[in-house]
């Protein structure tokens, strides 16, 4: 059965059982407590952490700033004055029959860090809970794929009740994205969880499977038993916990780059290949001559010459750029170094006798590579009109 059928069959027994009685009397929470809002009660869990406190290897701290890296766009984002966001909702679909029952929100507090937890019993205390969390609201927002979920699902919830959503014109740093970049070269996945084991340090132990998460809290809609909730409070609760320090430990690892280096080339060959694609190529040459070439991987190095070559070319520093490129040929020799490099000999530094030379050399790599099936009749077709204009311009040369 589905989860719309499951919140229908809900709904409709729900409305006879008010009908008859009311309402059903929900007994007061053995975790957290009640808040009163002016639109009702909600329960509230609270949980607080101290500066220092370990979340698998990473220490808890008050951070004010991020490196710009993190968002070009929210330069003066401060994390320790913002509300770090994550739900647990009845759904995927998010449309208007998704909900969600709990609404886990980070901040700091008298210099302890808050994780509270807005806990809907029932469906018409969404009123209650929106209300409690827009009255903690800090005012900027952390999420982990915020933007095409959490925040676009909330937004949606609060126009329901025709309430003014706090997030419409909050600053909202989504770390999905900046985490892709930074570590895109070092890891297989970008899940929360895959990042907080790889990157924090921090292993769940028994943690409740995601999916699950919407048909236990169905359950708990029929017996009201707060303990089948509890593993989903737990999960939520370490999702906010690692996202505020992704968010920092993110800004660290980008500040060390630039300021004391590195030992991980695979992030700084991503950081590089980032600031490339953003035109920033004095920075992204700058992070490639961080990385320790005798040490790296082979791939790595590969990519980091190609990205430091390419880089200098775009820069019009013609002779580091052929020197980048040969470096290319000396850790792997390849079809498109070669090529780049032959452009830079015809057309930049006006070498057509050493073009031509690096041209037929590329004809040995195309040779290698029809024996290993791979089909190269574009490649050859291009390498052909090539060496018929470089052996003209040679033979002018000649007879002058």
């Amino acid at each position: 059965m589905s989860l719309d059928s499951k919140l229908n069959i809900y709904l409709n027994r729900s409305s006879t059982k008010k009908s008859k009685s009311n309402a059903v009397k929900l007994q007061p929470p053995r975790m957290g407590y009640i808040r009163s809002t002016s639109l009702g009660d909600i329960w509230v869990v609270d949980w607080e952490y101290e500066r220092g406190y370990l979340h698998g290897k990473t220490e808890l701290e008050y951070v004010e700033n991020i490196h710009e890296f993190i968002d070009p766009k929210l330069t003066r984002f401060n994390p320790a004055m913002a509300t770090v966001l994550d739900t647990e909702t009845t759904g995927l679909a998010g449309g208007t029959g998704t909900y969600a029952f709990i609404m886990g929100a980070g901040f700091w507090r008298d210099d302890k860090f808050i994780v509270r937890q807005y806990m809907m019993r029932d469906f018409n205390e969404e009123p209650a809970q929106l209300t409690a969390l827009t009255e903690d609201f800090t005012g900027s927002v952390i999420t982990y794929n915020g933007k095409c979920f959490d925040i676009p699902l909330l937004t949606n919830r609060f126009r329901l009740h025709r309430f003014d959503s706090p997030f419409e014109k909050a600053d909202h740093l989504d770390m999905l994205f900046p985490s892709r970049r930074i570590w895109k070269h070092r890891l297989p996945g970008f899940k929360l969880t895959a990042m907080e084991c790889n990157v924090l340090g921090y292993a769940r132990d028994g943690d409740i499977p995601s999916h699950l998460i919407p048909s236990i809290f169905f359950d708990y809609l029929q017996s009201h038993n707060e303990e089948l909730l509890y593993p989903i409070l737990h999960h939520n609760r370490d999702d906010i916990l690692s996202l505020y320090m992704l968010a920092c430990i993110a800004s660290k690892t980008v500040s060390d780059c630039f300021e004391i280096g590195s030992n991980d080339d695979a992030v700084l060959l991503s950081l590089a290949e980032a600031y490339f694609n953003q035109g920033n190529y004095e920075s992204a040459i700058g992070l490639i001559d961080k990385i320790k070439f005798e040490f790296a991987s082979k791939d790595i190095a590969k990519q980091a010459s190609r990205i430091k070559a390419l880089s200098y070319k775009k820069t019009g520093d013609w002779e580091r750029a052929a020197q980048a490129f040969s470096g290319m040929n000396d850790i792997e020799p390849e079809i498109f170094s070669a090529i780049e490099l032959a452009k830079l000999y015809e057309h930049k530094m006006k070498d057509p006798v050493r073009a031509l030379e690096i041209v037929k050399q590329a004809e040995s790599l195309l040779e290698l590579l029809d024996y290993m099936g791979i089909d190269t009749a574009k490649t050859r077709q291009e390498l052909d009109h090539r060496k018929n204009r470089l052996r003209s311009k040679v033979s002018r040369l000649l007879h002058i």
